[in-house]
């Protein structure tokens, strides 16, 4: 796996990406829904309410308003359904923004901040800030949906690159017995969420549609084709059921969409469409039979028992009143309002202490937490770690582990046990790990190491100081262990999933927007099926691909949040937008 990137090196990418972008403005519509997915170093860095994706979004904003001003122009009426949700969202930000509900004023968990809705917000309105780019395109040109349909592919395969190597690494390329499920490049999964399911769901019918479309580049079908194999491999490899019935459906209604495209085109041309479909669901139907995803449905309907009571948990917490109802509790509030109110399932909270000797970190356990930083071990030796530890509760132990890890899964730990001799008191403690196995891999592409510090029971409080791990010859392999730059480089996951979300899309934006989120969210949902199958009655095989999508990502809703992944679902909206431009009877 790769380090973090050097602040040098994201500037330069910037700036190379902006003047490409200057000389070829069209460029974004392949660049972003390659970066959005792809580019995030949040398990080096520690980033959690911004990322890597966010300023290329930014640096392309810029850049187009200044290079393409005429995309500035009156919307047609489809406008009406982007700008039902926008009021929507900006009403549930203020409420989220101004409830004080379960909000310390000391917490570092983004989850547990006011300003989570802004994290959460943002993904609509960076997507909506690219649309009249997009409809410029598409008036000139022509060719918007095209483009996006081929960055998007693009994105795919490069996702698959990384869960390639995240197999490798860590269960076998071809090994579908070995209960390891991937992240690749998504660290918003550091809580637990389908969202590289999700998000392959989602890019899948592009890929297939691209494999119809004639007349253009003679590498587009190509490219579709490699993106449909890539795509297939990665959403088998996620063992997710939610993911697996998202993609059928989507690839299933991308072929009807194919069908409807291409039927002026004779017979061939239709078996042509059906093929790629009929292939991926052949794929997830024999990998669903057997190894991991065979034992995995054998679970279901345990495993449903358990999103209900989720589900019932969840709900139990929100207040009953006409308002809520119709505007919910606020945007990022579901994760405060469990800390608050609810007797389980409540969420872990972390945050930043000062006294006379400077700074250091808190961690209050609700749940399996633990708060760690991605190191480079040496190839051999030990490593050594002292801190200074102090016990808030009578349980307070501490834990420390040092383990091959991306997210979900930890290999090859080496692990050690403090105990407080004195409750309140800052104690020194010291360690020697041996490094064992630890970063194994073949040539420069290594697994991660991670650096973990969690407490030993649920309930218990404690905080940490002058964390120090070097090896043998005194160099040192950890930064910001004073945390005197906040919690850089620091990030937390999480083993209980049900602490930080809904498991269902439906239920969490009634919670957290009420009646009017919902039905904004749906009516756009919606008005992007729409729009993208009357592309298709046109002829246009990319109509079917924006159909599929979007009924991929509603289907991936039913058993997840998939929303709060804020890149995912701006991937998502930018979809949604795009098929808003076909519905009007002469599309701009």
């Amino acid at each position: 796996m790769v380090p973090a990137l050097p602040v040098w090196g994201l500037s330069a990418g910037l700036a190379v990406y902006a003047v490409a972008l200057w000389r070829a403005p069209s460029l974004f519509l392949l660049a972003v829904p390659i970066i959005v997915p792809l580019l995030d170093f949040s398990l080096w860095a520690g980033w959690s309410s911004i990322s890597e994706a966010d300023l290329f979004v930014l640096v392309s904003l810029a850049v187009l308003v200044a290079r393409v001003p005429a995309a500035f122009t009156r919307p047609g009426w489809s406008s009406w359904f982007w700008l039902m949700f926008a009021v929507v969202l900006l009403v549930a930000t203020v409420i989220g923004l101004l409830s004080p509900l379960g909000d310390t004023g000391q917490s570092a968990n983004p989850y547990l901040r006011p300003d989570n809705a802004l994290r959460l917000a943002k993904s609509f309105f960076e997507a909506l800030a690219l649309y009249p780019f997009v409809r410029q395109r598409q008036r000139v040109h022509g060719d918007a949906a095209l483009r996006l349909g081929c960055g998007i592919a693009m994105g795919l395969i490069a996702v698959t690159v990384v869960v390639l190597v995240e197999r490798a690494l860590f269960a076998g390329i071809l090994d579908f017995h070995t209960d390891y499920r991937v992240a690749g490049p998504f660290s918003s999964m550091h809580v637990g969420g389908g969202h590289i399911g999700a998000y392959t769901a989602l890019a899948l019918p592009f890929a297939v549609a691209l494999i119809m479309v004639r007349g253009h580049h003679k590498l587009v079908p190509v490219l579709g084709a490699e993106a449909t194999v890539a795509g297939g491999y990665t959403v088998l490899v996620t063992f997710a059921r939610t993911g697996y019935a998202a993609a059928a459906l989507g690839c299933a209604a991308t072929g009807l969409g194919l069908l409807l495209a291409l039927w002026r085109r004779g017979g061939l041309a239709r078996v042509m469409a059906v093929l790629p479909v009929a292939l991926v669901l052949a794929g997830v139907g024999a990998a669903a039979s057997i190894g991991v995803m065979r034992d995995r449905l054998a679970i279901a309907a345990t495993d449903l028992l358990t999103r209900e009571a989720n589900w019932r948990d969840g709900w139990a917490v929100r207040d009953p009143d006409l308002a809520t109802s119709l505007f919910g509790m606020g945007l990022g509030t579901y994760q405060r309002t469990m800390l608050a109110r609810a007797s389980v399932n409540r969420p872990s909270d972390f945050g930043l202490g000062r006294d006379a000797e400077g700074p250091f970190a808190w961690v209050r356990m609700e749940s399996p937490f633990y708060l760690g930083q991605k190191i480079t071990v040496p190839e051999q030796g030990a490593v050594h770690l002292s801190l200074r530890f102090r016990a808030g509760t009578p349980n307070a132990a501490l834990n420390v582990s040092l383990c091959d890890k991306v997210l979900l899964y930890s290999d090859n730990c080496q692990a050690g046990h403090f105990a407080p001799r004195v409750m309140g008191d800052w104690e020194a403690v010291r360690l020697d790990l041996p490094i064992a196995d630890l970063g194994s891999g073949f040539g420069p592409v290594r697994r991660p190491v991670e650096l973990s510090l969690y407490g030993a029971a649920i309930g218990s409080w404690f905080a940490v100081r002058d964390v120090r791990l070097t090896d043998d010859a005194g160099r040192s392999l950890i930064e910001n262990g004073d945390f005197t730059r906040g919690m850089a480089r620091w990030l937390f996951t999480d083993d209980s999933h049900v602490s930080w979300r809904i498991l269902n899309q439906y239920l969490m934006l009634l919670f957290e927007t009420g009646l009017a989120g919902l039905i904004a969210w749906l009516a756009l949902a919606g008005a992007a099926v729409a729009g993208g199958t009357r592309a298709a009655l046109r002829g246009d095989p990319m109509g079917s691909a924006v159909a599929g999508s979007v009924l991929s990502f509603l289907v991936s809703g039913l058993f997840d949040n998939v929303l709060e992944a804020p890149r995912l679902a701006a991937l998502f909206f930018l979809v949604c937008l795009s098929g808003l431009m076909t519905l009007e009877r002469r599309p701009d």
